[in-house]
């Protein structure tokens, strides 16, 4: 029988484990993205210079090649157009009125609410016309973020009106609709939760609270994955993640959400139908839960049987980032060490030599990170602490290496 053709959207770094695999299990494997020289391409069967934003070019490439499934697992912006071409040639999908409302916060932020699900305060803006009023209706303190983005991206945080135009041009900069989600700050602790619906049977297979930077309350310095909640946490947050996948639409794929606890309340703050970012899909779900989720998708994209069975005890895991003194990266050192500290799975840098340490502006300005594995929830961040302890950075100008923080 002819090896099955999957379509993976995307072919930079993100998209290798899915492109790795997928060729591991037998199949033939296309790649496309918007870029002449991708890393996955290397991989691949057969590649294309394709945007994976644009879903009419992606359904030409998608027929002609005669696919039998695509998947777009790691980046939000391709999700739509995966659910299009899968909509329209008949193979497995989520719906592409589904994947609308999973990559558009406005929609999202809407069919929450009429579901009626507790949700933060929130005015949506295409101009900056009527601006102070809804920032006004809303309250400070306040977010301010794109309704087309991805990674935090554009995403303010403001006690104040003093930045809100400033804020507001940054977003609608960042949207590629040009609209912008204006909504009230939830207080509380943020969780990340990931799982897998399998004909609407939804399984958590992995429960994260968020810790922040202290001067970037919009960007994560830890996510910590700590193994079993209590059972009545768990079924709370059970019930505002069901409730949600249900608003949206999504009865099949993986997700990744976040929600803020609020005293009784489970607040959902944002959701995507494809797999966590910082190695989460890749190194961790499978650890904490025993479940090859990248598997997982690979198998429902080309209409193959998915089991999803999680461990009975989930086991512990940790994503620790670190910081660099502001400047340019002359040099690292200590990696290997690092990466041999018995417990890490991986590290990570967003930024290497010759690259600018600015402010946090966004997810991807962070320097990088530490991926920790074990069963028990104070040690994966021991690991983590002891791997960042190895590691030095020599900025421009500078004689000598000082520590990572």
């Amino acid at each position: 029988m002819k090896p099955k053709l999957l379509h993976v959207l995307g072919g930079g770094p993100w998209q290798l484990p899915t492109a790795r695999l997928a060729k591991a299990l037998g199949h033939r494997v296309l790649v496309s993205d918007m870029y002449r020289e991708r890393p996955a391409y290397a991989l691949a069967d057969e590649h294309e210079v394709v945007d994976i934003t644009d879903c009419e070019g992606t359904l030409k490439l998608a027929s002609r090649c005669r696919i039998d499934g695509i998947i777009c697992d790691t980046t939000d912006i391709g999700v739509a157009t995966a659910a299009f071409v899968a909509e329209r040639l008949g193979l497995p999908g989520i719906g592409y009125e589904t994947a609308r409302n999973f990559t558009d916060k406005g929609r999202m932020r809407r069919l929450t609410d009429a579901a009626g699900m507790v949700v933060p305060r929130y005015r949506l803006l295409s101009s900056a016309a009527g601006l102070a009023a809804a920032a006004a209706e809303v309250a400070y303190p306040l977010i301010v973020k794109p309704v087309h983005s991805q990674s935090g991206r554009g995403v303010s945080r403001l006690a104040t009106a003093d930045a809100l135009p400033a804020a507001f041009r940054l977003a609608q900069a960042c949207s590629r609709s040009g609209e912008v989600l204006i909504e009230s700050c939830v207080e509380g602790s943020e969780i990340i939760v990931d799982g897998f619906v399998v004909a609407e049977d939804v399984e958590i297979l992995g429960i994260a609270r968020k810790v922040p930077f202290s001067d970037s309350l919009t960007v994560s310095s830890r996510i910590h994955y700590p193994g079993a909640l209590p059972r009545a946490e768990f079924e709370r947050i059970r019930a505002a993640v069901c409730a949600t996948l249900s608003a949206l639409g999504l009865a099949d794929g993986v997700f990744h959400a976040e929600f803020m606890l609020s005293g009784e309340h489970v607040v959902p703050i944002d959701i995507a139908a494809r797999g966590g970012g910082v190695m989460i899909y890749t190194h961790v779900l499978p650890h904490i839960s025993g479940v090859n989720v990248n598997r997982a998708m690979i198998e429902w994209a080309l209409g193959e049987p998915v089991r999803i069975r999680p461990l009975a005890v989930p086991r512990a895991a940790n994503v620790e980032f670190f910081s660099m003194p502001r400047g340019t990266i002359a040099e690292i050192s200590g990696a290997e060490a690092a990466a041999a500290v018995p417990g890490v799975a991986a590290i990570h840098f967003n930024l290497q030599a010759g690259d600018e340490v600015g402010p946090l502006e966004h997810k991807d300005r962070r320097p990088g990170y530490v991926v920790s594995l074990a069963d028990d929830p104070d040690e994966v961040i021991e690991i983590a602490m002891r791997a960042i302890s190895l590691l030095r950075v020599r900025m421009a100008g500078d004689t000598g290496f000082t520590s990572i923080g």
